[in-house]
């Protein structure tokens, strides 16, 4: 007998997100299974960054539903803030403390809410390769440094899933590299992953799907090779004829 398949570890129902006039997002469905790395692509303000801050309950959605390994994501609920610890996110800038060290940045919220020492902080600090930038504040870091900092933390509490909301736009291209080196690593780990990039070649080479957005849709998604060497729908080709040519 063949097993049903495992149900999606996260879950967008027909979720809308407006700003005013504005529809940030517009009746959007999406399924991320455990273990998958799913990439969302399409040009600045077509949603990527709303849809990310809904599923970890920083944006409540005007209607649909978000769920999370099976529980509905309100902020509303009393223990939204233990259901968002499931979830590490990575932003943009980085938004580490300036007044602690990478090893405290990191070493924070498992002190703070399991009692934990700087044990795991420093294990974590070593993965992502900053080890010996333990003792250093933000303001010594590079940008790469910085971001790898961001991610060590947002994998303290030992998430079920990390959000990545356009991690490397912020850095010097000489510095992207070190930073979606660790992103590949978790990848290979099975890191479920829910990430918002432009960052094409990542997309190609990490995501098990890409999801390509405009205007708040999702337009078209498949695999990486049925999405960038085979588009269906015609604006998806006109983005990506934009974003790959040489």
């Amino acid at each position: 007998m063949t097993l049903p398949p495992a149900p999606p570890l996260i879950s967008l129902r027909g979720v809308t997100r407006r700003f005013g006039s504005v529809i940030a997002l517009e009746d959007v469905d999406l399924d991320v299974a455990r273990g998958e790395v799913v990439v969302c692509i399409g040009p600045s303000g077509s949603g990527k960054s709303t849809l990310l801050r809904c599923v970890n309950a920083l944006e409540r959605p005007d209607a649909g539903e978000v769920l999370l390994d099976g529980e509905r994501v309100d902020p509303s609920r009393r223990d939204i803030d233990a259901l968002r610890a499931e979830v590490g996110m990575v932003f943009q800038h980085f938004n580490l403390f300036p007044h602690l060290t990478a090893l405290g940045n990191v070493a924070l919220a498992p002190r703070l809410v399991r009692g934990e020492g700087d044990a795991k902080a420093r294990a974590l600090l070593g993965r992502v390769g900053l080890l010996d930038k333990a003792d250093v504040y933000p303001d010594m870091l590079s940008g790469g440094q910085k971001q790898r900092v961001a991610i060590a933390r947002a994998l303290a509490m030992e998430p079920i899933a990390m959000l990545f909301d356009e991690p490397t736009s912020a850095l010097d291209p000489e510095m992207v590299g070190e930073v979606l080196a660790v992103m590949r690593g978790l990848a290979r780990d099975g890191m479920t992953m829910l990430v918002a990039s432009h960052e094409m070649g990542f997309a190609r080479e990490v995501a098990h799907r890409v999801a390509f957005m405009d205007g708040g849709r999702i337009v078209e998604e498949g695999s990486p090779g049925d999405l960038f060497d085979r588009p269906q729908k015609d604006r998806t080709k006109a983005f990506l004829s934009k974003v790959l040519r040489a």
